[in-house]
């Protein structure tokens, strides 16, 4: 079939029909080119005339919208149907979320440029499993230490000491560590911040992991039947794969009906930032640095809605089908 002349698309509408007189027949219009669109429109509307039982539909974010009925329904499709319409059985991570950890993201997010700091230099000086002792060379400025010592007080450290020369505390559990020193602060953060947005997502998941292998997910959220994907980052600098990694789970997930989001707790101060924002706009994917966080609602907001025109101006917003 040749998709850019229009008699093409009709005929071979016509055959389909021919093969089913006695059936009703939907046409649904999706990401095809504007030639195949508007033979299929041609094919319904003629076949109409012929009193046959036939109807033209294509998805929009304001709902399923019926061509000749003039008539829009709204579309509540759920995250697992939705994967599982291009081949993942996914599972979220359990929504059961210790207090400690719940208040630990929430003092962090009020800190992130000088929690990335602290956490990259906790990171670099861990060693060992279950309970330990972490020491660091060098002296951390007061606003790192003082974050560690609110950090004491959800008693997921001890012992915090600070003198000239080094700065030491205690971790008392793979648990606790797995608290403060991953990226489950910022993942759970993006999580909580899109279910609490009134209505604005369908159904939210975080860690939602395909079962057979595919891959895990940090935040995926739907609505009106199409996807907002995140990756959260905590490392010290991000890389240009994870860019790739993440277009290509875009690609899986319904291309142009899949928006994504890089998620990270480096500050835009970094040299390399004109790279990073570099790698995001060659794959259109929105870059959310440690300075964007406070400002999380309406850039979620502001992809949801497709409008190019919202707060904040300095983040893009890329047009879906």
């Amino acid at each position: 079939m040749k998709p850019y002349i229009l008699a093409e698309t009709t005929q071979q509408c016509e055959a389909i029909a021919r093969q089913h007189q006695n059936d009703k027949i939907i046409v649904v219009s999706a990401s095809e080119p504007k030639t195949m669109g508007f033979g299929a429109y041609d094919f319904v509307k003629n076949l109409q005339a012929q009193g046959r039982d036939v109807d033209m539909c294509y998805l929009s974010r304001e709902g399923l919208v019926w061509v000749f009925r003039n008539n829009v329904e709204p579309v509540r499709i759920g995250l697992k149907d939705y994967f599982a319409s291009y081949g993942w059985n996914v599972v979220p991570k359990q929504k059961q979320i210790d207090e400690r950890f719940q208040k630990l993201v929430s003092l962090l997010f009020q800190h992130p440029p000088n929690f990335h700091n602290l956490l990259c230099t906790l990171r670099s000086n861990d060693r060992g499993r279950g309970k330990r002792t972490i020491k660091c060379k060098g002296h951390l400025n007061d606003k790192e230490f003082s974050i560690l010592q609110e950090i004491e007080q959800l008693q997921i450290v001890s012992n915090v000491q600070r003198t000239d020369t080094e700065t030491r505390l205690t971790i008392h559990s793979d648990e606790d560590a797995k608290f403060l020193l991953t990226g489950d602060w910022l993942e759970f953060y993006v999580y909580q911040i899109a279910s609490q947005l009134n209505s604005l997502f369908d159904e939210c998941g975080w860690g939602v992991e395909d079962t057979s292998g595919k891959g895990e997910i940090d935040f995926a959220g739907i609505f009106s039947g199409q996807m907002v994907i995140a990756s959260c980052k905590t490392e010290d600098r991000i890389k240009r794969t994870w860019f790739e990694a993440l277009h290509s789970k875009m690609d899986q997930l319904g291309k142009g009906m899949c928006s994504s989001l890089m998620v990270s707790s480096v500050p835009r101060d970094k040299k390399d930032v004109a790279d990073y924002e570099k790698w995001a706009r060659e794959r259109q994917i929105v870059l959310v640095m440690a300075e964007d966080l406070p400002q999380l609602p309406d850039i979620l907001k502001k992809i949801v809605t497709g409008d190019k025109n919202a707060e904040p101006k300095h983040i893009p917003c890329y047009a879906r089908i």
